[in-house]
């Protein structure tokens, strides 16, 4: 699929190079998008470059790489383990199972220290904590995004783009194609002069 040609001439006062056209513009949060974003991370593909615009600590970075310089890419989909579905169950029966041996078994027996703020027992506040806990495992599991990244390497420079939810991970499969689709025509240029 041909992409149309771009109306862009600079991309947050990067100036695009003579020749040069915009493949895609890549948001971390939403995917592919028609124009580049006012602030914010995101990255663009050129038949030239990469320009990514990262922010670490509100510190932004940006990198400019050309596509002949680019050597390999990496791309680590964010896939949901099940290991915090099991983390949760995990903390909430043990929670249970603590409790039912702490109620029942060494009542009258033995006399915990009580919490003064909340007037309740320092064992029972535990096992409310590891059951809050446990809930927290479950729930994050089910409604947290999924994450991934995808980096960038050359000769003597590495970079790293993260990307969140489904859509825009299989979008960011479209773009790494065209990259390299482009450096592939680059390159079959460069060699026909």
């Amino acid at each position: 699929m041909e992409n149309p040609e771009s109306y862009l001439t600079h991309i947050r006062e990067i100036a695009l190079l003579p020749g040069e056209r915009v493949s895609h513009l890549f948001c971390p949060d939403r995917g592919l998008a028609p124009e580049p974003p006012g602030s914010g991370q995101f990255l663009a593909a050129t038949n030239q470059r990469i320009l990514a615009f990262l922010i670490n600590n509100e510190k932004g970075d940006i990198f400019i790489v050309p596509l002949e310089d680019l050597q390999g890419v990496s791309l680590k989909s964010g896939t949901r383990s099940i290991s915090a579905l099991f983390q949760g169950i995990i903390f909430i029966v043990g929670a249970i199972f603590i409790y039912l041996v702490l109620a029942y078994w060494l009542t009258g027996r033995f006399q915990g220290p009580n919490v003064p703020f909340l007037n309740m027992d320092a064992g029972t506040l535990l096992v409310m904590v590891a059951v809050l806990l446990g809930a927290f495992y479950i729930a994050r599991h089910y409604f947290s995004r999924q994450s991934g990244e995808v980096t960038f390497q050359g000769a003597s420079w590495v970079f790293s783009f993260p990307f969140m939810g489904e859509q825009p991970q299989k979008e960011m499969y479209q773009v790494v194609n065209s990259i390299f689709a482009d450096r592939r025509a680059g390159i079959a240029a460069t060699f026909r002069r």
